[in-house]
C-alpha cells in the first residue's frame, strides 16, 4: 500500500515529505517518488514500512486537507494487490467459512 500526496508545493523534496511524514505520523517512509515534479503542484508516491490499513489510514486522516507551505495536500491510499495479500485474504476466508479448518 501506498500513500498518494497530491497539491505540494514545488519546492517539496523528498526529504522535507519524509519530515512531513515523520513529524505527523512517527511512521517512516521506506521510498518516496515524485510525481510531476515541473508542475505547479506536484504530486508523491509514498511507501511506508510496514504500513497496514489502520497505519495508513491514521496517516491519510492526519495529513488530509492540511496546509503545508501555503498548498492544501490531498491525502489517498493506493491498495496493490500482491502475493502476502493473496495469500492472507485466504487464510481470512478460511478461517470464516463455517466447518472449514
Amino acid at each position: 500500500m501506498k500513500l498518494l500526496i497530491i497539491g505540494l508545493p514545488p519546492r517539496a523534496t523528498i526529504e522535507y515529505l519524509r519530515t512531513l511524514v515523520f513529524r505527523y505520523s512517527h511512521a517512516a517512509c521506506r521510498d518516496i517518488q515524485l510525481i510531476g515534479e515541473s508542475d505547479a503542484h506536484p504530486a508523491a508516491l509514498v511507501d511506508i514500512e510496514g504500513g497496514s490499513w489502520i497505519t495508513m489510514n491514521n496517516i491519510r486522516q492526519r495529513l488530509h486537507g492540511m496546509y503545508w507551505h501555503r498548498c492544501r495536500l490531498s491525502v489517498h491510499i493506493l491498495s496493490f494487490w500482491d502475493v502476502s495479500n493473496a495469500a492472507e485474504a485466504k487464510c481470512q476466508v478460511r478461517t470464516t467459512l463455517p466447518g472449514t479448518r
